[in-house]
């Protein structure tokens, strides 16, 4: 429990397609385009069964849930994918709308850099659109160093040295 709130975190399973494409679609369209960079109406089952099975290596992402059994409930997600070189990863986080602001985003982060690093990760980054105040104030929070923006450039880069 953190800021009043009882939630469990855990690897996203293969089972939980449907919950992640209910946690995506219950984001306001704001949150859903911070997250995604990109404006989607619905996920294709395609798209939602990329986000679900994940190798605990290479790709993971870890969920916050309330709930338990068929009315678990996905409020927030935070995930990492290896680059080509396998060295380091990209991460995003997302949590929805109303559960936001309570902790939930920073305890999965943190959790998920842990992660990467145990499984040997040099670096873990993301990209942040410059205009979110909010990922910023987070990332400098987790120690994570954000580059200065750039004149017309939309996102900045926010990375953290992990071995």
């Amino acid at each position: 429990m953190q800021g009043g709130v009882k939630y469990r975190i855990r690897p996203i399973h293969r089972d939980d397609a449907e919950r992640e494409c209910a946690f995506i679609m219950s984001l306001s369209p704001e949150s859903r385009f911070q997250r995604l960079m990109y404006t989607l109406r619905e996920p294709s089952a395609e798209f939602v069964a990329r986000l679900v099975n994940v190798d605990q290596h290479r790709d993971m992402a870890l969920v916050a849930v309330l709930g338990e059994g068929a009315a678990e409930k996905i409020i927030g997600v935070a995930r990492y994918a290896a680059d080509a070189d396998g060295r380091d990863c990209e991460f995003a986080v997302a949590v929805a709308d109303e559960w936001q602001c309570r902790g939930i985003g920073s305890t999965l982060t943190k959790l998920l850099f842990e992660h990467a690093a145990r499984e040997g990760f040099r670096t873990i980054y993301g990209t942040v659109f410059a205009t979110n105040q909010r990922m910023i104030d987070l990332s400098q929070w987790l120690g994570l160093t954000v580059e200065e923006p750039v004149a017309g450039q939309a996102t900045v880069r926010a990375w953290l040295r992990l071995n």
